[in-house]
């Protein structure tokens, strides 16, 4: 059963390339334009949505980030093996990951408490 839901999950996040979820606080004293030109955003750029990590090499985990008000904050974490880095970007040895299907997540925060997150579903062997 665990094996069906593990698989149903992964084709839904490899179907969809790439899980954006926004969240920020609404401030009263700023106007909607305002808003809109610093809506902050997420995208994970690597590793990509169903890709397979395995062996010794390390592995890039990068991002776009767009907008928000300086400075940021970045908690990157793993569905399995939780926090894996506070870095903007970082590089990770597989072998130093739990093998099974890992749902990456990458949350920014802004200095005016807006978060965003970004997440891809990779594979690791």
């Amino acid at each position: 059963m665990k094996w069906i839901l593990l698989i149903a999950l992964y084709l839904v996040l490899f179907s969809a390339g790439c899980l954006e979820q926004k969240d920020s606080s609404s401030k009263s004293d700023t106007n909607a334009a305002d808003k809109s030109e610093e809506k902050l955003t997420v995208t994970i750029t690597s590793p990509k949505a169903g890709e397979i990590l395995q062996g010794n090499k390390d592995v890039n985990f990068d991002a776009v980030v767009s907008k928000g008000k300086a400075p940021l904050s970045y908690r990157w974490s793993s569905s399995i093996d939780g926090e894996l880095s506070t870095s903007r970007k970082f590089m990770q040895n597989p072998s130093r990951l739990s093998k099974g299907g890992h749902v990456i997540i990458l949350k920014v925060t802004d200095a005016a408490d807006n978060s965003a997150q970004g997440s891809v579903l990779i594979e690791v062997m």
